[in-house]
């Protein structure tokens, strides 16, 4: 399996070790770097139960990450590599593994991530080579897109055991942040109707009571997809526009954003894997999305990108999210967020 595009995290910058290839990755023939990871990704979706195959490896509870830097990926490089079969997150190129003296054992394959640069234009071929692609060039500075192997901690002798995941903060309490952080911004939660959505023109999220649905897990993350629809509002990250129509190219391509923020904010807050029963939900969208990157091999890239926005935004809002404590809860109290983050059926109301 192939990998996917990074703004740099998880490599260490002046380490004359980092960034390297395994030796025969150099001698690979030329091929479409972006073509061959989007076909990747839809064989994965194509395949049975693949309606989220970026969060399989993603058992660990963590994100993957670079072992030498301690940096997470960022962009598709954090979705490729949460395809790879490994239960560690832990990742290195054949010359940190050598630098940190560890080996790679004889015969792994790696997985190929890449990472977007800026050169000088008379360079842009030579530092693209066989395995980049030169994106755009603009006055005397390029874009060029360079691929780099990465192993996983599983295919390394000498690597130690993956630390546990150590966080002071309950999964409930970081969804209960990240919606209170929202509605600091204007946006409105009620309760109610048979399916979690986010209304744009009212700016709103409309969401089943938690006892509706199978688990508590599963309404903290249809939750955390709603909140990834509402970062979109024009007053907020200005991605959606008030004409996107059901079951259009650009509704397509907004759940696929959706759906990769949520997947990559439900480990960063510490759910687990989505249940059956959110599987299903989502998999009327599978059509669409396939759709959409069969058209375009770079959408995959801007999605993971816009993505990654979406979850830097969230974990911001959450960050800065203002506590809305009443000594005599009301009907209309902030604290039906909490009981929603608790598991109790919330009293009908309107946030």
């Amino acid at each position: 399996m192939t990998s996917g595009p990074d703004t740099g995290a998880g490599f260490c910058e002046g380490n004359p070790n980092s960034n390297n290839l395994a030796p025969a990755a150099r001698r690979e023939a030329p091929v479409d770097i972006r073509q061959q990871i989007t076909d990747d990704i839809i064989k994965a979706l194509e395949a049975p139960g693949g309606v989220r195959p970026w969060s399989k490896s993603w058992a660990s509870g963590q994100l993957a990450f670079n072992a030498s830097s301690g940096e997470f990926y960022h962009g598709v490089n954090q979705f490729i590599l949460g395809m790879q079969p490994y239960a560690d997150a832990r990742y290195l190129t054949y010359k940190q593994a050598q630098y940190m003296g560890l080996q790679v054992r004889k015969g792994e394959q790696g997985t190929r991530i890449i990472k977007v640069v800026e050169v000088n234009r008379r360079r842009a071929e030579q530092e693209a080579g066989e395995s980049g692609e030169v994106l755009t060039h603009e006055g005397g500075r390029s874009l060029v897109l360079k691929a780099y192997t990465v192993f996983n901690a599983c295919q390394i002798d000498g690597m130690a055991p993956l630390p546990a995941r150590v966080c002071d903060v309950q999964p409930a309490e970081a969804v209960e942040a990240i919606v209170r952080g929202l509605q600091d911004t204007g946006m409105k939660l009620h309760y109610g109707g048979n399916q979690p959505v986010y209304r744009l023109r009212s700016d709103e999220i409309v969401c089943p009571a938690v006892a509706d649905f199978h688990s508590i897990e599963d309404a903290h993350a249809s939750l955390l997809h709603e909140c990834a629809h509402a970062s979109g509002h024009p007053k907020r990250l200005a991605r959606l526009h008030f004409d996107v129509q059901r079951g259009s190219s650009e509704y397509a391509r907004e759940e696929l954003r959706a759906e990769l923020a949520a997947a990559m904010m439900t480990v960063t807050v510490g759910l687990p894997s989505p249940g059956p029963s959110m599987i299903e939900s989502h998999a009327s969208y599978v059509s669409s999305w396939l759709e959409v990157l069969r058209r375009d091999k770079g959408e995959i890239f801007r999605a993971a990108a816009d993505a990654q926005k979406i979850c830097d935004y969230l974990s911001e809002r959450g960050l800065a999210a203002v506590p809305k404590l009443s000594p005599q809860p009301t009907e209309d109290d902030s604290e039906l967020v909490i009981e929603l983050a608790r598991g109790r059926k919330p009293r009908a109301a309107v946030l």
